[in-house]
């Protein structure tokens, strides 16, 4: 394991010195919608709406996007072509640069394997001061949760959920905001909700965002740096800055508390990250580090180094890594350095061509201990077991609208008595003559130490133009065996779902899920109504 740790560093820390600092903003595809595509960036200055957003594809930049609505951190996005949007999937923005007008000049690159930094000339005009604009974009959703049954009243509940997101860019010059929080509940639990409110109340984002210019900034408040989203959300100081090579990032504030999601000071954290974002020819390559020690009143609690890297450099294929490695440990309640490696996942694709892509993933993860949070379990020597996992996924086109996809997945934990096997495939048809649907068809296979059985299920989906809707209709069946000897396990379920945007700007979605067993039978609905503006 330490020479993978090894190879891992001397491969980032080669990667962070041999390119030239890119001129292209990385974005992430996270909400789809029948009509819009989100995407969420580290920020949004430089773009306009009416911008093209581009994927990295066969060594080329291919448009697939166009920018309608913008926020601080996030662009809704028209489609201009056919592809496949999924969440997580990069996308690829040039933003205008601030200093660049009509007379000045861009320094192209030079060579097909070359990349050098932009270089603006100036022109001799005198500027003209920018008219800085306040926007203004948020999103509310409220959505019901049913779930019923016939055997046990106590099963029979209904819960709420209301999500708000909002953000305003340039509250001040220079000054953004942002908040993300939800407040859950059920229904017969008002009572105690409405005496304790916190119990419902998450906030997963509330900061203020100040750029100095346009190469360094400040957070202030609760924020989840996409740069570091293994440290997840911190509570208290974030700066940033970015140099012609390089981005350096330095954090201090705690953790929320494990319990309820909120502050507590006692979880004190700090920590840096550097950041490199490069291209060459259409790929791109970035490369985090970063050096985390988390504390419970103010005690070393953890401290780990991470490491990620994402590539799609090599033509028709996209590359990810990441690595966490612990540098403490604590035995019979002496603390020591260590370096031990916690966490190391991979993933690659390779799509050649449109009709065939083979995705292969390795995970191989221990479990973490925070010696000070969870100092009962961890005053011993306690053995770090490792889980190991593949999984291998292939996706074949062989003609128009057939899609044909093949899966595989192994795991195994040294306290399992044989490893977990699954297996697998999907064939879909995305244009049924007259009717104008896609079919899909799965089965998926389970074999563990404690379970053998099968799942099948069929899936029929419509889109329907004219009043901006989808619906779906599926019929499931789960076949398992307990190899404990308890009684098998025989569940057919139907799910009806159906959304539309007809109702501008609300949407609105519904979903039922009817579980039928050889004697009991629940089903679940789910209700959502959401508006941005």
């Amino acid at each position: 394991m330490k020479n993978i740790i090894f190879y891992i560093l001397f491969f980032i820390v080669f990667s962070f010195c041999s390119f030239a600092q890119t001129t292209y903003k990385e974005g992430k595809v996270g909400y789809i919608s029948s009509q819009l595509v989100y995407v969420s960036f580290e920020s949004t200055n430089g773009f306009s709406e009416g911008d093209t957003l581009f994927v990295s594809k066969n060594k080329k930049l291919n448009p697939v996007l166009v920018v309608k609505y913008l926020s601080s951190s996030s662009a809704a996005c028209e489609k201009l072509s056919a592809d496949e949007f999924k969440s997580g999937m990069t996308i690829l923005a040039k933003p205008k640069l601030e200093n660049q007008i009509d007379n000045g000049s861009i320094t192209p690159i030079t060579t097909e394997n070359e990349v050098k930094p932009i270089q603006v000339v100036e022109s001799k005009k005198t500027k003209e001061p920018k008219e800085i604009e306040t926007s203004i974009s948020g999103r509310y959703s409220i959505q019901s949760y049913s779930n019923f049954n016939n055997y046990n009243q106590k099963g029979d509940y209904q819960r709420w959920r209301h999500s708000f997101r909002f953000g305003v860019q340039n509250l001040l010059p220079n000054l953004s905001f942002s908040t993300y929080t939800n407040f859950s509940y059920k229904a017969d639990d008002w009572k105690n909700i409405s005496s304790n409110l916190g119990r419902a109340l998450k906030v997963y984002d509330f900061n203020l965002n100040y750029r100095f210019d346009e190469s360094m900034q400040f957070w202030a408040g609760r924020y989840l740096n996409r740069k570091i989203s293994n440290i997840s959300i911190v509570d208290g100081l974030q700066l940033e800055k970015a140099f012609s090579f390089l981005t350096i990032g330095a954090v201090a504030g705690s953790r929320p508390n494990f319990t309820d999601f909120g502050w507590n000071s006692k979880l004190f954290e700090y920590g840096i990250y550097l950041n490199r974002l490069d291209t060459l020819d259409t790929g791109i390559m970035e490369n985090t580090f970063s050096l985390f020690q988390q504390t419970n009143n103010f005690i070393t609690d953890r401290r780990f180094a991470y490491l990620q890297h994402i590539n799609t450099i090599i033509p028709y294929t996209n590359l990810f890594a990441s690595a966490e490695v612990d540098l403490y440990k604590k035995e019979l309640g002496k603390a020591k350095s260590d370096f031990s490696l916690t966490s190391l996942y991979l993933s690659a694709r390779y799509a050649p061509v449109k009709e065939f892509s083979l995705n292969l993933s390795y995970d191989a993860r221990k479990n973490v201990y925070y010696y000070e949070t969870f100092k009962s379990l961890s005053d011993s020597v306690l053995e770090n077991e490792t889980r190991q996992g593949f999984r291998l996924r292939t996706l074949i086109k062989p003609i128009d609208y057939l899609l044909i996809g093949l899966q595989f997945g192994y795991r195994e934990a040294k306290s399992d008595v044989k490893p977990s096997k699954n297996f697998g495939g999907n064939i879909s048809y995305t244009n049924i003559p007259l009717i104008q649907s896609s079919i899909g068809i799965n089965y998926n296979r389970l074999l563990s130490n404690y379970v053998d059985g099968s799942v099948y299920s069929v899936t029929l989906n419509k889109s329907v133009a004219e009043i901006q809707s989808d619906f779906s209709i599926s019929y499931r069946k789960t076949d398992y065996e307990f190899l404990s000897g308890a009684s098998k396990f025989d569940e057919k379920a139907f799910i009806f779902d159906f959304s539309t945007s007809l109702l501008k700007p609300i949407s609105l979605s519904l979903s039922y899920e009817g579980v039928f067993e050889s004697v009991h039978s629940y089903g679940r609905v789910l209700l959502d109504i959401t508006t941005r503006f």
